[in-house]
C-alpha cells in the first residue's frame, strides 16, 4: 500500500464524516462523466492520442501516444470530500489542500461544477497542449449540439465577462464553460444549470438539440 492509500484510508477511517463519506460516494458516481478529461479510451479526446508505430518486424499497428501518470492512473482517492457550511459558497475546490467541499444542501449541479474544478486542476498542472486537446475534441462535440456555441462563448470570451467571473469566485474559462454545457446535456438540465453564477438566465434563449 502507498502513501497516498494510507493517507486516504486514515482520513476515511479517522476523520470522514458519513456526509463526507456519502458525498464520495457521489462524486464516484458521476466518475462516468468526467474520463474525457482523463482522455480515457473511447472518449472524443482520446481520438487525438490515438497513433501508429511498428513493431519488431517493421509492420505498422494502432497505438496511442502515452499520457502523464496522473490522467492515465487518476483516482479519486488523491481527493477529500467535505460536506459543510461555507460562508457566501454552496461549493469550492481548494487546489492547494485538495478538498472538495458543498454545503449540505448542495444538489447535483453544484457538487459537478466542483469536479470540473477538480478536474480542471489536474488538466492544468500538465503540459498545456493537454488543455487545448480537450478544449478542442469539447467543443467538436458540442458544435452540433448546440447551435449558437460559437456566439455564446464569444460573449464568454470577453474580458468583462471573465474578469467578473473571476472576482466573484475564480477561474470559469473557456474550457469549465464547454464542460458545463457538456454536463448539463448528459443531465438534462437548461444550459447555465451546472456553471451557475446566475448564468442560467445568461443563457435563456439558446438551447440544444435533444
Amino acid at each position: 500500500m502507498n502513501t497516498n492509500d494510507m493517507d486516504f484510508l486514515k482520513w476515511r477511517m479517522e476523520e470522514a464524516s458519513p456526509e463526507d463519506l456519502a458525498l464520495l460516494d457521489r462524486v464516484a458516481d458521476f466518475g462516468e462523466f468526467f474520463e474525457d478529461m482523463c482522455f480515457a479510451p473511447g472518449t472524443k479526446p482520446y481520438e487525438l492520442t490515438k497513433c501508429q508505430a511498428k513493431d519488431d518486424d517493421g509492420e505498422w499497428f494502432d497505438t496511442s501516444m502515452s499520457l502523464p501518470d496522473e490522467l492515465e492512473y487518476f483516482s479519486y482517492t488523491w481527493f477529500r470530500y467535505k460536506v459543510e457550511k461555507q460562508e457566501g459558497l454552496s461549493g469550492s475546490f481548494n487546489h492547494l489542500t485538495s478538498v472538495l467541499t458543498v454545503e449540505p444542501d448542495a444538489n447535483d449541479s453544484t457538487i459537478l461544477h466542483e469536479m470540473i474544478h477538480l478536474h480542471e486542476f489536474l488538466i492544468n498542472d500538465q503540459p498545456m497542449y493537454l488543455h487545448d486537446m480537450l478544449y478542442w475534441a469539447l467543443y467538436r462535440d458540442l458544435k452540433d449540439k448546440i447551435p449558437k456555441l460559437d456566439e455564446i462563448i464569444t460573449g464568454h470570451a470577453h474580458l468583462l465577462t471573465e474578469s467578473s467571473l473571476f472576482n466573484q469566485g475564480g477561474l470559469h474559462d473557456i474550457l469549465f464553460l464547454l464542460k458545463s454545457f457538456d454536463l448539463d446535456i448528459r443531465m438534462g438540465y437548461p444550459l447555465g444549470t451546472v456553471f451557475g453564477y446566475g448564468r442560467i438566465d445568461d443563457f435563456k434563449g439558446y438551447d440544444y438539440v435533444k
